[in-house]
């Protein structure tokens, strides 16, 4: 009895380590951003179809983090949804504090009071790789169409090596995860299918936060968007430079200075607040 309330004391403290360190990470990053004038000023211009647009990317947040606890969901098993959607906001701390997002699903076990941490990275893993994999062969029609419009540079030989090579180590999960769980076809194509789904919930939100910042709606952006998503996806990022990668993906496949303002808005509305939100969830292991 007593190692279990030290473990859970143990657990506790992480927990609680991990939200001081998040709300010093979230005054970090608006202390440094120097745009706020520029944002300001953007924001002024915008028109009342304008304002509901932004309006209802913001309320889409909610429906992107549900989606992805009923991703988390579907892979674990025995969670309820509930449950599932306060270890996925709880995990968006531990995921922006740590390179690649990498700290989201060991956080997640923090909320579990068994150790089922094979289970979990696996997982993870799993949940990773084909919400990945979604991004890739969405976009891979796009990219090709964007690159034709002679934006080819050599260096998108490296892009497209990468996303053969996600889709060839997702082809390979069942067997590299086979010593901790058992990887079969329902379990890859069902969360492949909740990853596309997810998915065009962020494109439905990024068009909506392009319109904000006066950009019209277009039929380019069928194209354009998934290039986006698809770029800083395979583009190496830490968290402390996550929004300037985004802002800076942005201007390169939009080619304004609105986007690139709408990418860092984005990153804030489904990165920063389900952080902050995430600080105030029951963080007792269950």
């Amino acid at each position: 009895m007593k190692q279990a309330n030290r473990k859970q004391t143990y657990l506790r403290g992480a927990a609680w380590a991990i939200t001081v360190l998040a709300y010093g990470y979230l005054g970090y990053r608006l202390y440094i951003y120097d745009g706020w004038t520029e944002l300001g000023n953007h924001l002024s211009k915008a028109d009342t179809a304008a304002w509901l647009c932004g309006l209802l990317a913001l309320l889409l947040m909610p429906v992107n983090m549900l989606l992805e606890a009923w991703r988390w969901q579907f892979l674990m098993g025995d969670l309820s949804l509930r449950e599932a959607q306060r270890q996925v906001y709880f995990s968006k701390m531990a995921g922006q504090l740590t390179p690649y997002q990498l700290g989201e699903y060991p956080a997640r076990g923090l909320l579990m009071e068994h150790g089922r941490w094979a289970e979990l990275l696996s997982k993870g893993v799993v949940g990773s790789m084909t919400m990945t994999l979604a991004i890739t062969l969405v976009g891979i029609l796009p990219l090709a169409v964007w690159l034709s419009d002679g934006r080819w540079r050599p260096e998108w030989m490296t892009v497209v090596g990468l996303m053969l090579a996600v889709v060839a180590l997702t082809a390979a999960l069942p067997w590299l995860l086979r010593r901790w769980i058992r990887v079969d076809s329902r379990l890859l194509m069902g969360s492949l299918g909740q990853s596309v789904v997810r998915y065009l919930c962020w494109c439905l939100q990024l068009a909506l936060v392009l319109r904000l910042f006066g950009m019209p709606f277009s039929t380019e952006w069928l194209v354009l968007i998934p290039v986006y998503y698809l770029i800083i996806t395979i583009a190496p990022s830490i968290a402390a430079a996550e929004a300037g990668v985004r802002g800076a993906a942005a201007m390169l496949v939009f080619g304004t200075a609105e986007a690139t303002l709408a990418g860092i808005l984005l990153w804030a509305i489904n990165s920063l607040l389900p952080m902050l939100i995430g600080t105030f969830v029951n963080k007792n292991a269950k």
